[in-house]
């Protein structure tokens, strides 16, 4: 029989389930050994062990919590609470509350989640491999386009259904004098000069949709009346600045945490269809 080279085992030991299964064996072998060792209660289900180690462990964790060992009461108190735990558990189990149970089953499928993600922990990505994912995702990480204008802001609430005539007559006052809109329309939140505003800042600050309109308008001209939820705005674009990619060394931090969350993703979802593709999935009352 041929003898696996390493590089075959390095491969075999790369794949998630196989590492999710691995961790399993880890947990089972030290599970008996605690169970050797005492601390780990009997498998009978009507035997209760209370182990020397258990015993420890409860006075342990009664010292942790107030600062001085458990008097001969607290630790009789503690160790029958322990028991009585015991007793309610395995009665639980005995009437299968556990396979009833949705939060039971919620707080065991988190358990075995969790035991997937540490199976499949990715390698510490290199340069290369972030820089690789920076070039995908420029978007998440550079600069988003900017862009500067003057507005003439006419108010809704001020003005009702004199709006449009309002913002009509000031139209007509720009196009006269396009250097004189200091003062006029109503006060604005963000006053009548806006420097660099992204998208999110647009959005903040006049509402949903008023970036877009304002990336189609043409610059160093009075716009017609563009619509927010609060009323009309005349707008000049002053400036407008692109897109600006960011470089690696700025966001290398943010960049190792979101490649790893990506990569402990996928693995975690290659894992999980390897476990999937052992059960035979069945849709009652569904044809096929």
């Amino acid at each position: 029989m041929a003898i696996p080279t390493f590089h075959a085992v390095r491969r075999w030991l790369d794949e998630p389930l196989c590492r999710f299964l691995l961790l399993g064996l880890v947990i089972l072998a030290v599970d008996h050994a605690l169970s050797a060792a005492g601390i780990v209660e009997d498998d009978d289900a009507t035997r209760i062990v209370v182990s020397a180690g258990r015993q420890a462990a409860l006075a342990q964790a009664f010292r942790a919590e107030h600062g001085r060992p458990p008097r001969s009461e607290e630790i009789e108190a503690l160790l029958d609470r322990w028991v009585d735990e015991q007793v309610l558990y395995r009665e639980a189990l005995a009437l299968g509350l556990d396979r009833r149970d949705v939060i039971v089953q919620r707080q065991l499928t988190q358990k075995m989640r969790f035991l997937l993600e540490d199976a499949s922990l990715p390698a510490e990505p290199s340069e290369t491999d972030l820089q690789a994912w920076l070039n995908a995702h420029p978007e998440r990480y550079g600069q988003g386009p900017r862009v500067s204008f003057e507005q003439v802001f006419i108010s809704r609430g001020r003005h009702g259904d004199g709006l449009q005539s309002e913002a009509a007559r000031i139209a007509r006052q720009l196009e006269r004098d396009p250097q004189a809109f200091v003062g006029l329309g109503d006060p604005f939140l963000t006053g009548q000069v806006v420097t660099a505003a992204d998208a999110a800042r647009l959005r903040r600050d006049f509402g949903a949709g008023f970036e877009t309109v304002l990336v189609e308008l043409p610059s160093e001209q009075w716009s017609a009346p563009v619509a927010s939820p609060f009323g009309l705005h005349l707008v000049r674009v002053t400036e407008r600045e692109p897109f600006r990619p960011a470089p690696l060394a700025e966001v290398i931090e943010q960049l190792r945490r979101d490649y790893t969350l990506a990569q402990r993703e996928e693995r975690n979802r290659e894992a999980l269809a390897q476990l999937r593709a052992r059960y035979r999935v069945e849709f009652e009352g569904r044809a096929g």
